[in-house]
């Protein structure tokens, strides 16, 4: 069974169907999921999702294109992490650094991005959760904070640095995470930093709705797409697709803390 560890299916992309494709899942080899929260206003529909499905499970954070958050914001945040397990809350995050510019969202505010960063590193090692990190164009001033918060158990999700990163951030303990942009003709660098991570820190995700893999790059992304993935991480290695589909399924319910 396949560990999608990381998908948005609170999305308004899956209105329509939802429910039909979630129902689906464990049909199509995908025995659990990990649902990151990134924006407080659907913290309440990420909750939802996750309670009405066994096999999914959710997280909590503020993603740092809303680096305006205020510190109610951070309040309420930690709310929902002091009734984690009732909510089946098993990280924090998604949260990190973004330099991009995205449109819809303000400017890229290095600054608050880092304090948001922060303040949530915090709150997961007193709530003694993991951590999803997201990192996009931001590795070193990642590096920095989470040196900062040594005890907390961190994930690089949608990983798209080198072998060099890679080594660095295993050698700290941290595990990292593999989206579809695996797949992409291109990224031969990508593939050979997925070569580089030990066993015990590798794990795989969609993304979902984002990032289709190859050969269905450009519609939308759901979990049942996973396999494409796990075809490419499994070639990169050198190792059966059997043994990463298994490995990356040990691996997600170590990090997550999951029986």
């Amino acid at each position: 069974m396949i560990f999608d560890s990381h998908a948005h299916y609170c999305d308004p992309r899956y209105d329509e169907d939802r429910d039909l494709l979630l129902a689906a899942m464990p049909d199509a080899g995908v025995g659990r999921l990990f649902m990151p929260g990134s924006s407080l206003d659907d913290q309440e529909k990420i909750i939802q999702i996750a309670a009405g499905y066994d096999f999914i499970y959710a997280g909590a954070g503020i993603h740092p294109h809303h680096s305006d958050a205020t510190k109610e914001d951070l309040d309420k945040l930690e709310g929902y992490l002091q009734q984690a397990s009732a909510h089946k809350i098993v990280a924090v995050g998604e949260c990190g650094l973004d330099t991009f510019a995205v449109e819809g969202y303000p400017p890229p505010d290095r600054d608050a991005q880092r304090a948001l960063f922060d303040a949530q590193l915090c709150l997961a090692g007193r709530y003694d959760l993991p951590v999803v990190v997201h990192d996009r164009d931001a590795h070193e001033d990642c590096l920095d904070l989470i040196r900062a918060h040594p005890g907390n158990r961190t994930l690089f999700h949608c990983f798209s640095g080198d072998a060099g990163l890679a080594k660095t951030l295993c050698g700290m303990g941290i595990y990292i995470s593999f989206s579809g942009m695996l797949t992409y003709k291109k990224n031969t660098e990508l593939r050979g930093a997925a070569a580089a991570v030990p066993d015990e820190f590798l794990l795989i995700e969609t993304d979902a709705p984002y990032l289709a893999p190859e050969p269905l790059r450009g519609k939308r992304c759901d979990s049942t797409m996973i396999p494409h993935i796990l075809h490419v991480l499994a070639e990169a290695r050198g190792q059966t697709v059997e043994d990463v589909e298994r490995l990356t399924w040990d691996n997600a319910v170590r990090f997550f803390g999951l029986a």
